[in-house]
């Protein structure tokens, strides 16, 4: 009677564990990337969201089953088929790099409404469900003003942009006040290039520009120009951006490169991944006005730096002081 009633004790005791439902496995993130032309390798945008992208799966623990990479061949088409393809595999995000994607995700993210999807670096896509995380043009054009005075010797700098670009304008007008923050006595010649940037670069050169700012980065005409210049004895210093301009990092262009605006793609992509796996989506205001949501990276949250290759220290001291200025608030950038 004894062993009756203590094996009727136990099995009421185990009665509540073998009715019990398991606990399923929390099911992992899918995040798909579509990178643009050349993929990893490429020295410019995909390289620079591949570290982004290796930070975030190592520190996620996501594999290479929940993270898939694509590569575009770089016609809309192509594009667009690429994005397609994650969403009908049911990707709970879609990131595009880089702003050649934007007539494509404008499209996908019309046609596919209740699915999530990011741009990294860019803000020309206005809808609800589609991330822009956008790079500060303000700041970091003015930061390279400041660098471009402190560097020439002549007192006259140079700027080549693209007219094509939205933020070009934008771009100029904070270069030309970060010049001046730099040197009041310090002149600024600016030329926008179309499909190469060689004419601009000798056209400065023959005024007696010695420091030029870049943001063209279709080719490497900037570089070779100011390499053809340097043979005939007429030095030309350069500040880029990076990771557009992937001829920054050939050894040719490190003979002329003072220093660089470093956008960081990788923090972009790292805090998409974030967001994703928290169930979250990132949709702060980048322009409330055109209805384009995401985040823009500048100096507050470190999403872009000024790096200093070979600037002396005068400039350093400036860029330093522009920073400080910039984050108090006591600098009044062109909007």
């Amino acid at each position: 009677m004894a062993r009756r009633a203590l094996s009727l004790i136990l099995l009421i005791a185990l009665l509540p564990l073998a009715s019990a439902p398991s606990q399923a496995t929390p099911a992992k993130v899918k995040i798909g990337i579509v990178y643009d032309v050349g993929g990893r390798g490429d020295k410019s945008y995909d390289d620079a969201a591949a570290i982004g992208v290796d930070a975030a799966k190592k520190k996620f623990g996501l594999s290479d089953f929940d993270v898939r990479e694509l590569v575009t061949t770089g016609i809309d088409f192509d594009r667009e088929n690429r994005i397609e393809f994650l969403v009908k595999a049911k990707y709970d995000l879609v990131i595009a790099i880089g702003p050649n994607f934007d007539q494509a995700m404008t499209y996908m993210s019309e046609k596919y409404p209740e699915s999530m999807f990011a741009i990294v670096g860019s803000s020309g896509v206005e809808s609800i469900n589609v991330s822009c995380m956008a790079f500060s043009a303000d700041q970091s054009a003015f930061l390279a003003g400041v660098m471009a005075a402190a560097n020439s010797k002549s007192g006259k700098v140079g700027f080549i942009g693209d007219s094509s670009h939205p933020a070009n304008d934008l771009t100029l007008r904070n270069f030309q006040a970060g010049v001046k923050f730099g040197s009041t006595k310090t002149k600024v010649i600016a030329r926008n290039a179309t499909t190469s940037a060689a004419e601009e670069v000798t056209a400065m050169s023959g005024q007696g520009v010695d420091v030029i700012f870049a943001t063209w980065f279709k080719n490497a005409s900037v570089v070779n120009a100011i390499s053809k210049l340097a043979k005939r004895k007429k030095a030309i210093k350069l500040i880029g951006v990076r990771p557009d301009q992937y001829f920054l990092a050939t050894k040719e262009a490190q003979k002329f490169l003072i220093g660089y605006v470093n956008q960081r793609y990788d923090s972009a992509v790292y805090d998409l991944f974030k967001a994703a796996v928290a169930g979250n989506t990132i949709t702060e205001e980048v322009d409330v006005n055109k209805g384009v949501f995401g985040r823009i990276y500048n100096l507050e949250n470190k999403g872009f730096e000024l790096i200093d290759m070979t600037a002396s220290q005068v400039s350093k001291s400036a860029v330093a002081r522009a920073k400080a200025a910039i984050l108090t608030k006591k600098i009044k950038l062109v909007k």
